[in-house]
């Protein structure tokens, strides 16, 4: 899938105004195999690769991988619950790191809440088969 077509997913949620209700993964930590994330408006399956970040989307709960744990308390999550997410887009070209070609993702940013209101940027990295989550100090 190419970085344009994974970023649809979350541009169609940007567009509609959706909000996070949950984040899981398989575990706890700064970095995961597997990330699912639930907006009011549907489920986002995130992995990592050898081609950098693969999103698809997840019709219903029976699609996301089996035995998911909660994140909603653990940091950065805790402070992004039922936040509308405003923006996405690739990162790291800036510094290089997403310069693989037009059909890789190595990095991708989010914004949750609008810039005029406090808003928290998400940091999602493609860290060999794993993703690497961190929230960007402002």
């Amino acid at each position: 899938m190419s970085k344009m077509a994974d970023l649809e997913n979350f541009e169609r949620i940007v567009s509609a105004g959706g909000r996070i209700l949950r984040a899981e993964a398989e575990r706890t930590g700064a970095t995961c195999e597997v990330l699912a994330l639930t907006f009011d408006l549907g489920r986002i399956v995130i992995r990592s690769g050898d081609e950098g970040l693969s999103i698809t989307q997840a019709a219903d709960r029976g699609e996301l991988p089996e035995e998911l744990i909660a994140l909603d308390e653990e940091d950065p999550w805790w402070r992004l619950m039922g936040q509308p997410l405003t923006a996405a887009w690739p990162g790291g070209v800036e510094e290089g790191v997403g310069a693989r070609g037009l059909n890789s993702l190595m990095v991708l940013k989010m914004r949750f809440r609008e810039e005029s209101d406090n808003p928290r940027i998400l940091c999602l990295e493609a860290a060999g088969r794993s993703v690497r989550v961190s929230l960007e100090a402002m």
